[in-house]
């Protein structure tokens, strides 16, 4: 009776010795990725044709100051989301540059793509017709693209 006493007292203190706290660990650190273009319009209709008289649309670099935003789902950066809890959309704002330009930097990512949409503003320009400069109006959109840590994305887009 003895020797089972002790040879269970025995494998109790194994055990108890073997055993390991477990560690939380920490949560892995976004990293960043760069979404860049060049915003394009239809601005100069009067150089919309070929050498051969064809019509073919030509594009200009859009104007300065058009606000374009850049959108996350904050689900995308959670590595273990919960179907329960109501993400919301992280935002950041570009504007482009004289050339049509825009750039964002630090947007969070993982190694593993996500989706970021990019919202583009509309605005209103003077649209050569002929002799005539017209006030028009050029209506933005949406886009997709995606995103991964250390990633320079490059994307023009067009009015």
């Amino acid at each position: 009776m003895k020797r089972k006493i002790f040879a269970a007292l025995a494998i109790s203190a194994i055990a108890f010795v073997s055993c390991k706290k477990e560690e939380p660990v920490a949560p892995a650190t976004p990293g960043s990725a760069t979404v860049k273009g060049t915003l394009w319009a239809n601005t100069d209709t009067n150089n919309d044709t070929d050498g051969g008289g064809f019509y073919m649309e030509t594009f200009e670099e859009a104007p300065s100051g058009i606000v374009i935003t850049a959108v996350i789902n904050s689900m995308d950066l959670d590595q273990t989301p919960d179907g329960g809890f109501d993400y919301q959309d992280m935002s950041w704002t570009a504007t482009t540059d004289a050339d049509g330009n825009f750039t964002f930097t630090g947007l969070p990512c993982y190694n593993t793509s996500i989706d970021c949409e990019l919202r583009f503003n509309d605005f209103t320009a003077d649209q050569k017709q002929g002799t005539n400069d017209v006030e028009t109006d050029f209506f933005g959109g949406t886009a997709t693209v995606s995103i991964w840590n250390g990633a320079v994305v490059i994307n023009d887009f067009t009015y």
